[in-house]
């Protein structure tokens, strides 16, 4: 007999597939951040962390944004693109 909460759950994990990061391959993201006369920089190669990082420092009240490859600038309205799974 099926257990009905193990397919709940598959089918719950199956309508969130993990999507590719779209908007930069493999490499370094630097993630900026000000405030008053503070300057915090700091680097992470996997885009969910710098994400997460840089979410606490604006939580905190520190101005951030991250840096991707080629110098391509996120706002913190643009961190979900960098992120690999879908989080809606």
């Amino acid at each position: 007999m099926e257990d009905p909460l193990a397919t709940m759950i598959v089918d719950h994990f199956a309508e969130r597939p993990v999507k590719p990061v779209m908007a930069e391959p493999a490499g370094v993201y630097t993630i900026h951040a000000t405030r008053n006369d503070q300057t915090i920089v700091t680097h992470r190669i996997i885009p969910d962390v710098a994400v997460a990082q840089a979410r606490t420092l604006k939580a905190a009240g520190w101005r951030v944004r991250i840096s991707g490859i080629g110098g391509r600038q996120y706002a913190p309205s643009e961190f979900d693109q960098l992120l690999t799974y879908d989080r809606h």
